[in-house]
């Protein structure tokens, strides 16, 4: 089906990419994306905003340690950088 809908700029780019990489075309590939979301086929963390990437890079999940701004200065300070 023929519709026409508003796409974020890098969206369609991440779309065609992987419809080239799949040899598809772009419109199946987002189809069958949209599916896997709705109908819950994707991890709770692909969509949870904990997880949502930043960057183009999915952050790690919170740890035990927090590391501060301090700590982060003086392995600078320590690494001359």
């Amino acid at each position: 089906m023929r519709t026409t809908l508003d796409i974020d700029e890098d969206v369609l780019a991440a779309a065609k990419e992987l419809a080239r990489q799949r040899n598809m075309p772009a419109g199946k590939v987002v189809s069958q994306l949209l599916r896997k979301v709705l109908t819950g086929d994707v991890p709770a963390q692909g969509v949870d905003a904990e997880f949502r990437p930043v960057a183009g890079f999915r952050p790690f999940p919170a740890g035990k340690v927090v590391v501060t701004n301090d700590e982060v200065n003086r392995l600078r300070e320590d690494e001359g950088i």
